[in-house]
């Protein structure tokens, strides 16, 4: 780590410190940090929490099994302290890594992103951020979720019924929320809805980048401009939101099909887009579709692993996770 920030910071290269509440506010975490009993170890370079959302308006699109196995990979093969974010009311990031036993009692107990939404419009104070966030789940050691919720329709149907001024301040729930935990993780992921309503501006507001999964077809194509020019607006209105695109992800390729090539040629031929297009693909495959039967992320799913693609699908999905590793840190220099 640079000198001058240790020195801002008043800390030496092996000094073990109490975080301060300039560090929490900075979201700092160190990669191979340990944090105990609200202590920062020092023993490698401070990083900042990378946060990124995973958006698109059409549903349908792989969206939540991108979000999922890229954060299983960054947990399970490279140490990073994950957690996903499941913004989503048709939960499928969450019963893609706990069972739906597990789910339900979550529901029972008011710890999903539901309860947090409407402790604020009621006034309530059930849900616990600490208590809601699910540790080393799916059996992937530093992987975590933030579990959603079905009933998180209702809470998009009463949101025309707020005022203005309630509307600003409920953009911001999930960011006070997560200001609490995210100095514990080097990546937050957010699954967002296939919408960019108010549950979903919660995701952008706080995040540093987002990536755009999509099928490389008509309709998903006239969709990323929609969704870029939205992001755009709602930055310009929010001046404390900073996210910036991140990347393109083509997924469900079907190679066998010349729309599917011929859409991927365009957008990677398209100025504003050629760079941030992902080299590597997600395409179809059996053992992605079947992994969610064992609410398992591709990787430790024993049905995926059951199918004659598992090794293949397995290397791609790391290196969608390399690539989006690389594209981050590219961002952030």
């Amino acid at each position: 780590m640079d000198q001058e920030v240790y020195e801002i910071l008043g800390i030496t290269d092996n000094e073990h410190f109490r975080k301060s509440e300039l560090v929490k506010s900075l979201g700092i975490y160190g990669r191979n940090g340990i944090i105990d009993s609200g202590e920062l170890y020092i023993e490698g370079d401070l990083k900042m929490t990378k946060i990124v959302s995973f958006i698109n308006l059409k549903g349908g699109v792989g969206k939540t099994t991108v979000t999922v196995n890229i954060a299983s990979i960054l947990a399970q093969k490279y140490g990073y302290k994950v957690l996903v974010v499941d913004l989503d009311p048709q939960t499928n990031a969450t019963v893609s890594l706990i069972s739906q036993e597990h789910w339900q009692e979550r529901s029972r107990a008011k710890q999903t992103l539901y309860d947090m939404f409407y402790d604020l419009l009621n006034n309530e104070k059930n849900f616990n951020i600490n208590s809601a966030i699910l540790k080393n789940v799916s059996d992937i050691d530093n992987l975590a979720l933030l579990p959603s919720s079905l009933d998180l329709v209702q809470i998009q149907d009463n949101i025309p019924e707020i005022s203005n001024k309630e509307y600003i301040n409920f953009v911001d729930v999930l960011a006070n929320q997560l200001e609490r935990v995210k100095a514990q993780y080097d990546y937050i992921l957010i699954d967002c809805p296939p919408n960019l309503g108010a549950i979903t501006l919660n995701g952008i507001n706080i995040s540093d980048y987002y990536i755009i999964p999509t099928v490389p077809d008509i309709l998903s194509k006239i969709g990323i401009n929609l969704i870029l020019n939205r992001i755009d607006q709602f930055v310009e209105k929010k001046h404390s939101c900073n996210i910036k695109l991140a990347g393109l992800i083509f997924t469900k390729v079907d190679a066998r099909t010349n729309l599917h090539a011929s859409t991927k040629r365009e957008l990677r031929d398209t100025e504003e887009l050629e760079a941030l297009v992902f080299e590597n693909e997600m395409p179809t495959r059996i053992s992605i579709a079947e992994a969610p039967v064992d609410s398992r992320p591709h990787v430790n799913s024993s049905t995926a692993r059951s199918k004659s693609d598992y090794r293949a699908t397995h290397q791609l999905i790391v290196d969608i996770t390399d690539e989006f590793i690389e594209k981050i840190e590219a961002m952030e220099e």
